[in-house]
């Protein structure tokens, strides 16, 4: 049954991915902890940007009566150090990447709006042919707003394929990496004027598509419940609530033991704030747990509850400084679909001192704990630089150095890498 289970799903994801790339081209665009949370702090985010873009005269390039669409292509050259993220006898190769991104609003109704987005392309490996292989980056997918009295129903499919191994911290030495990510599902958010609520459900499926390394594959089922008050116009605090089903599919490599199912629940609060005109700031704190169906015999169960947190702050200091700021503690089975215990704190500043170009600092930390196996920890640093330009009307390019230092409490999974990369865009 499980292995029926499992073509069934891959079956899925690979026909939403086709049916992507159909519209695409006949149109002509990391699983935090808490995963119910996760989904509803991503749901906020991306109503946000759609508003955004959907705001912006000229955010969009061609017009086909209502529909309106925005073409990109691009070339990135990469040179990664470590391509296999050996903690010795490390081995550099070069990387081209060709890609196309293709994004399309249609307005259906009055009320009601449809968004597609894809962004995806082919890396190619100079030695390590092995490597070679599709990517779709997050944020692809479609969504569809449909608004009903006092109600919005956002009805959504996001799908992405990564192959970045240092983005998977328990990756460290794998040869081949690269994992799919399909979250499907629905929320509703009713505005009461002092009253908002959410609500929402969502399906996803995390498959390893070549990973070395043997990791089973994962679904779950999420749930989760936000209510909200204005004490003030600028401030909605209230309480949230989540519960995930987790399932997996064979048997994981950590131990001798496979991964057992699990479910997974949160309840805390929540507080969002329009500090000023140029600080933004969101707190969501609680207690979560996580729960196996059968433990394994090493598990230590203190490990699969605590507290949850998670900061963001958008400051924007003045016309030549900007930068958000994230911290937090969470429970997530992203890596490798083991389930980790993290904490985490991202700095992404951005200068504008000089006129045409755009520069950013990002600096990052991680430091995870397995919760199954306590021995299966990894502490993460990274900084990395990024300058931009804008070229001609439609041609921008940007050049990036990337640095990452990773230390395992398993053997042989610490390493370093560093990668430098040079991409131009064009804009049709």
């Amino acid at each position: 049954m499980k292995g029926n289970h499992l073509i069934r799903t891959r079956w899925r994801i690979g026909v939403l991915t086709l049916i992507a790339l159909a519209v695409l081209f006949s149109a002509g665009e990391t699983v935090r902890g808490q995963e119910a949370l996760r989904i509803s702090l991503a749901g906020d985010l991306a109503a946000s940007a759609r508003k955004q873009q959907e705001s912006s005269i000229g955010y969009y390039n061609l017009l086909l009566g209502p529909v309106a669409l925005r073409f990109l292509s691009g070339m990135e050259a990469d040179y990664n150090n470590n391509v296999h993220l050996q903690s010795q006898g490390a081995q550099g190769d070069f990387i081209f990447r060709p890609g196309v991104n293709a994004q399309m609003d249609w307005p259906v109704t009055q009320i009601n709006d449809l968004n597609l987005s894809l962004a995806a392309g082919y890396s190619a490996y100079l030695h390590n042919q092995n490597l070679d292989q599709f990517f779709v980056n997050p944020g692809s997918g479609l969504s569809f707003d449909i608004y009903a009295g006092d109600a919005v129903i956002n009805v959504h499919d996001q799908v992405s394929i990564t192959e970045n191994a240092y983005q998977n911290q328990s990756a460290g030495g794998n040869t081949t990496y690269a994992s799919l990510q399909n979250t499907a599902g629905l929320n509703t958010l009713w505005d009461l004027n002092k009253l908002v609520v959410t609500a929402g459900y969502d399906h996803g499926n995390y498959l390893e598509l070549n990973s070395s390394q043997g990791q089973p594959d994962a679904s779950s089922e999420n749930f989760f419940l936000t209510g909200g008050v204005h004490p003030a116009p600028e401030v909605l605090t209230g309480l949230e609530a989540g519960g995930g089903l987790i399932s997996y599919s064979g048997s994981g490599t950590a131990g001798s033991t496979a991964t057992p199912d699990a479910t997974q629940w949160n309840v805390g609060a929540f507080c969002t704030a329009t500090i000023s005109e140029y600080l933004d700031a969101r707190l969501d704190a609680g207690y979560t747990e996580f729960l196996p169906d059968s433990a394994p015999t090493n598990f230590d169960s203190s490990a699969a509850s605590g507290f949850y947190m998670q900061f963001l702050l958008t400051h924007r200091v003045n016309q030549f400084v900007n930068y958000t700021l994230s911290a937090g503690r969470s429970m997530d089975f992203q890596y490798g679909g083991q389930p980790y215990d993290r904490y985490d704190v991202r700095w992404q500043p951005n200068w504008n001192f000089l006129k045409n170009y755009t520069i950013s600092t990002p600096l990052w930390w991680e430091y995870g704990t397995e919760v199954y196996y306590q021995s299966a920890s990894y502490d993460q640093y990274g900084a990395g630089i990024n300058v931009g330009r804008q070229i001609t009307k439609k041609l921008s390019g940007s050049i990036s150095d990337q640095f990452v230092k990773e230390t395992s409490g398993q053997a042989g999974l610490a390493y370093t890498v560093n990668i430098v990369s040079l991409s131009l865009s064009y804009q049709f």
